[in-house]
């Protein structure tokens, strides 16, 4: 640890039948090394010019002062001829240097401290004696000559990742979903648009279509409807109900922008069974165990549906009818179509607009084209794992951005579904080093290694830095 401290003392002697006077000098070259129980300090005290009388002396004292803690280390002793005599005889502990008239003075100094782990951040502090007559540091002039810091810095590694390229989608296929619960009349399959609420289901379907149609970029290449009735009645008509009121949407829907009949497929469920299992299961329904017995039992559906009917004095199955049965009657809808592809400019666009029509692919292209661990840069890839939540991919590059952020606990959740590539080998040694877990780290950094991953390499020798600091922060500790 080396450090240049030009630092200027002015010592003010008093001298026999003399004036006091002012002497400079140059306190420069510090060597701080810290052993395993000791502290060693050397620096160079020089100066330009020397005029110590030869009856005075001047004593600088280095100390290492933390708060009620202090450590004197051996003085310098800058004597003149008579003092330098008589310190001599005495046997003066310290630097003991003849300092009488000169033109200069260079004085190497050498200490070695019995260590404290105070001393990491202690100040160094020059003590001066302006009498010679010894007396407390501490409490004679003190100048700071610098403050220490001997803690060993944590390393932090930083993680060298390999994004992986998505694959070209040859042709992006895409859909719109989403579920209308139209009103009709008591066993009828006409749609009136003006009854009850229709008008506002047919609304968000016609939403959902229009926002595909009327997009340059996209094509309508299918819609499937699928009808569903609730159990109440007989399983015949509602069979009958389904699949009819399914079909009355589709004409509704083609009537209105004039569809080929052959991108339609239309479906039925006569009653919702599921549904209703889904309900009653998340309910605090009283009578909640017995009707999903029943409702798993492998009666017929007429039959089911009678003996909910008759729990407790109809009042289960008169609840679920007026607020459950009415959802259950419903007509899902998907519309599917294809996206043109996109360059990187007009990839930029669509990203803030309608992010879904874009391939991952051309969103690593968006990616790739931003700066590196921006926050652009990172957006793209949070967006990819957003649409995209069960790709591999996706989720091993939403990883890797959150292992740039050192955050392995969120890149742990997404290296559940990145798959087992050598690239995510390699991003999941990389998670067990900012995890602390250093055996695993070592031995899933050499598998992507030995997978042909040079990256690894480059974090295992970040793996071999870490260690070597745990184990320096240790020896400092002692």
């Amino acid at each position: 640890m080396k450090n240049n401290v030009r630092l200027y003392l002015s010592l003010m002697l008093l001298a026999t039948a003399t004036p006091f006077f002012a002497q400079k000098f140059d306190v420069k070259d510090w060597n701080l090394m810290k052993g395993k129980d000791s502290l060693y300090v050397s620096f160079r005290l020089s100066s330009e010019h020397m005029d110590i009388p030869s009856n005075q002396s001047i004593r600088l004292i280095p100390m290492l002062v933390k708060e009620d803690s202090v450590y004197t280390l051996k003085p310098v002793i800058l004597a003149g001829r008579r003092q330098f005599i008589a310190s001599q005889r005495r046997k003066d502990n310290g630097l003991l240097v003849h300092s009488g008239s000169q033109d200069s003075l260079v004085v190497d100094y050498r200490s070695a401290v019995a260590y404290s782990k105070w001393m990491n951040t202690a100040d160094m502090v020059l003590s001066m004696d302006r009498c010679g007559c010894g007396g407390d540091p501490y409490d004679s002039d003190n100048m700071l000559l610098r403050k220490l810091d001997l803690n060993v810095p944590v390393y932090q590694p930083k993680p060298i990742l390999a994004f992986a390229v998505p694959e070209v989608e040859a042709v992006k296929h895409r859909e719109e979903t989403g579920s209308a619960f139209l009103d009709f009349p008591v066993n009828k399959t006409v749609i009136h648009p003006d009854y009850r609420r229709n008008s506002v289901e047919l609304e968000k379907i016609r939403q959902t279509i229009e926002v595909v149609k009327n997009d340059t970029n996209t094509y309508i290449t299918g819609i499937e409807i699928h009808g569903y009735a609730s159990p109440e009645g007989s399983f015949d008509n509602n069979r009958r109900l389904a699949q009819g009121r399914a079909e009355a949407l589709k004409q509704y829907v083609r009537g209105q922008y004039g569809f080929a009949d052959t991108i339609f497929q239309v479906r039925s469920t006569p009653e919702d069974w599921d549904g209703l299992r889904k309900y009653v299961e998340q309910s605090s329904l009283e009578q909640r165990d017995r009707v999903l017995s029943i409702i798993d039992s492998r009666l017929d559906e007429d039959e089911k549906n009678s003996r909910i009917e008759k729990i407790d004095g109809r009042k289960t199955y008169l609840f679920l009818l007026n607020n459950v049965y009415p959802a259950l009657r419903h007509s899902d809808y998907t519309v599917r179509y294809t996206v043109r592809p996109f360059n990187v400019e007009e990839a930029k666009q669509i990203l803030n607009t309608r992010p879904q029509l874009l391939s991952l692919n051309e969103m690593f292209m968006v990616a790739k084209d931003s700066e590196p661990g921006s926050e652009e840069f990172k957006r793209v890839f949070e967006i990819a794992v957003n649409l995209f939540p069960e790709d591999t991919t996706a989720n091993l590059n939403a990883a890797n951005i959150a292992l740039s952020e050192g955050n392995w606990q969120r890149a742990e959740r997404y290296l559940l579904k990145a798959g087992d590539s050598p690239k995510a080998t390699l991003a999941r040694g990389i998670c067990a080093l900012l995890k602390g877990d250093y055996d695993q780290a070592e031995k899933l950094l050499m598998e992507a290694s030995k997978e042909g991953i040079p990256e690894a390499e480059m974090n295992l020798e970040q793996l071999e830095l870490k260690r070597e600091n745990i184990k320096r922060i240790k020896e400092n500790n002692l």
